[in-house]
């Protein structure tokens, strides 16, 4: 039989682990979220029980790191399925970019070649005004030339 004395640290040590564990638990109430918040008060108040033995709240710690683990590893195809997004989603950004950057470069040069025709239309325009001064000229030449004409055969019937 043991003695009164190993019953008594026995009686001490569970208690002591019975508050680490609670202490622990309050901790991770702390930081848990909605969904093991529930779990975690479950676990709680197991310990607060008086006939509670550590066997059933170390089924519910473990049925709690099975289900962790399982959202880990959700959380972990769930990070794959970002990063190929993002990926995706970086390379369409530089492919969207360099077309905009090609287009700016084709209106670039359009607006330049938009400025060298109207520079020669206006040359054009110029020269199509000084060959209608030009033909006004000539055609108030001939009619001065033929009106001397008419002049030089009318004196020259007259004569």
């Amino acid at each position: 039989l043991p003695s009164a004395s190993s019953f008594l640290q026995m009686q001490v040590t569970a208690a002591a682990a019975k508050a680490r564990a609670v202490a622990a638990l309050k901790e991770g109430l702390r930081f848990a979220g909605v969904a093991h918040r529930a779990r975690l008060d479950a676990i709680f108040l197991a310990l607060h029980g008086k006939k509670v033995g550590f066997e059933k709240v170390i089924q519910l710690i473990d049925e709690m790191v099975a289900s962790l683990k399982t959202e880990q590893a959700d959380d972990g195809t769930k990070k794959e399925y970002c990063v190929t997004s993002l990926d995706t989603s970086d390379d369409k950004k530089k492919e969207l970019e360099r077309k905009v950057s090609d287009l700016e470069a084709a209106i670039a040069a359009a607006e330049e070649s938009i400025a060298t025709f109207k520079e020669e239309i206006a040359a054009l325009e110029g020269g199509i005004k000084a060959l209608d001064k030009s033909v006004a000229e000539a055609t108030e030449n001939r009619k001065a030339e033929n009106i001397e004409f008419k002049e030089l055969m009318a004196s020259n019937t007259a004569a």
